[in-house]
């Protein structure tokens, strides 16, 4: 039986995460998201798996007292994925003002017979570098690929042909697509990727929509291996868009990918809003639901 979480366990799950940060063992986005999961989180399970692998770092969340084994048939509480956040996001680019401007066209020294040339001109040739720069950014970045990020557009990962081509990137890594389980968002996904072809040790990968890196965080994986190409596109995004609508106005939602549990569930989707009312659905490879938290 799954015990359910009190204000106490989650401040001490929460306490855990920032001394995880303070040493160095996360970085500032997986903390940030971290514990916006665990003020979500409702059961102490949910609280175990955020927490899994930075267990070292501060007490323990407490352990839920012995209870009867839950019967293979029923279905079991998909835990919430920690999706160790993306790295920090570009900063906006900054324009030279009119002194860098100056300077960069390197203005030779004027003799007491040289007119001044007026400012008005100075200003009127800043702007036009100005523009070229803007142009060129414009262009360059038609395919989201600009040095100034303008006029890109946006990534879709939560989409059929976003799952297909995270699929063409983990192939492209590591000559196939097993892995331990995917986490997509709307704008990017993370990855847990084998390591060796034996062990269960995994590393996580940051999907942006074009580039797979590595996040630099490893750990040992408690789920199966799967292949993330025996998983229809279709489905993700259906069971995405049924999720948001069991919870009203949603602000978060994403879908993980793994393993089938007792139920043969492979895909979870999950959604919340700004009050933290979240609910979440599982499904098998032929889209039958097998766990619906609005009816449990």
């Amino acid at each position: 039986m799954t015990q359910k979480a009190r204000e106490s366990d989650r401040n001490a799950a929460i306490t855990l995460v920032q001394s995880a940060f303070a040493v160095g063992e996360i970085i500032e986005a997986d903390r940030d998201k971290r514990i916006e999961q665990l003020q979500l989180a409702q059961t102490l399970d949910e609280i175990r798996m955020i927490t899994h692998d930075i267990q070292s770092s501060a007490p323990e969340v407490p352990e839920a007292p012995a209870a009867d084994p839950i019967p293979l048939a029923q279905p079991a509480e998909p835990p919430p994925y920690v999706p160790y956040g993306p790295p920090a996001t570009t900063p906006e680019a900054d324009f030279p003002t009119l002194q860098q401007v100056q300077a960069a066209q390197g203005t030779p020294k004027l003799s007491k017979a040289v007119v001044l040339v007026p400012l008005a001109v100075v200003l009127v040739i800043a702007v036009a570098l100005i523009g070229g720069i803007v142009a060129l950014a414009g262009e360059g970045s038609e395919e989201g690929s600009g040095p100034l990020g303008l006029g890109s557009e946006p990534v879709d990962v939560l989409s059929e042909d976003g799952y297909r081509d995270l699929l063409d990137a983990v192939r492209n890594e590591t000559g196939d697509t097993t892995a331990f389980s995917a986490v997509l968002y709307p704008t990017y996904a993370v990855v847990e990727l084998p390591v060796d072809a034996t062990t269960q040790r995994e590393a996580y990968w940051y999907w942006d929509g074009s580039e797979l890196t590595d996040n630099d965080t490893k750990s040992a994986s408690s789920f199966p291996r799967t292949d993330l190409a025996q998983i229809d596109a279709a489905l993700i995004v259906d069971l995405v868009e049924q999720v948001r609508t069991k919870v009203e106005d949603p602000t978060s939602w994403y879908a993980i990918v793994r393993a089938p549990d007792s139920d043969r569930a492979v895909v979870w989707a999950y959604a919340s809003n700004e009050y933290q009312e979240s609910e979440y659905i599982g499904a098998r490879r032929d889209g039958t639901i097998t766990y619906d938290s609005t009816e449990n």
